[in-house]
């Protein structure tokens, strides 16, 4: 059976980035809470239609229906054979809650990627990135643009700039994490899974091949 992996790290650490880099080299499930709150809107679920109510009072998706929609990616039958978690856990509440719907499976953790980089990169990173707006594919327009400007390499979506990246808005995410995510570092630390992983330079042969070491080499320990 394939790995289970948790990303954290900071916004526009990279986490979409390796997310899907990983997901296509070891066929693993790619399950991106962003992407979870897209679908249901768009086959306009019951899920979906509670997820619309809150995006459109501008206030965050509550633990109970994002656990909700994560537990039903994990039950899909993509899932079976490992998966990366990219955007979830962000609070310790959610981390305890993912822990329990795993255990019920008799599942666990393998390993917790922290990427670790430079403020200032991310920043930088962040103000020039893309992304496909059909398959979700991400790209950066200084170091890892599509072939074509503006069209993806993978699907032929259009690739653009996120209306939210913005400097603004980056540095109000960035103070959210430091109070509700990061404290999961300590918390998978705790728990022996927790490994840094430095992404302050874009992908390259050298850097997955240090990340893929640091998964193949990943025990499971809780």
């Amino acid at each position: 059976m394939g790995k289970r992996l948790i990303l954290l790290g900071a916004p526009g650490s990279g986490k979409g980035t390796w997310s899907k880099i990983i997901s296509d080299e070891k066929g693993l499930a790619h399950i991106a809470t962003g992407d979870l709150f897209r679908a249901e809107l768009a086959a306009e679920t019951p899920l979906g239609c509670e997820v619309k109510s809150y995006m459109e009072q501008g206030a965050l998706v509550p633990d109970e229906l994002t656990i909700k929609l994560v537990e039903k990616a994990l039950t899909d039958k993509n899932a079976s054979n490992g998966f990366v978690l990219d955007g979830f856990p962000r609070t310790i509440p959610q981390a305890e809650a993912l822990g329990e719907l795993l255990e019920k499976r008799g599942l666990a953790i393998d390993v917790v990627i922290n990427l670790i980089i430079d403020e200032s990169i991310l920043i930088e990173r962040t103000l020039s990135r893309l992304v496909c707006i059909k398959c979700g594919q991400p790209y950066n327009a200084k170091n890892m643009a599509p072939a074509v400007e503006g069209t993806c390499d993978h699907c032929g979506g259009n690739v653009v700039h996120r209306s939210d990246d913005t400097e603004e808005t980056l540095r109000k995410r960035l103070e959210a994490y430091h109070l509700s995510t990061a404290p999961l570092i300590d918390y998978y630390g705790n728990r022996d899974l927790l490994v840094a992983f430095s992404n302050d330079g874009p992908p390259s042969d050298e850097t997955r091949n240090r990340l893929f070491a640091l998964i193949d080499g990943a025990k499971g320990k809780a």
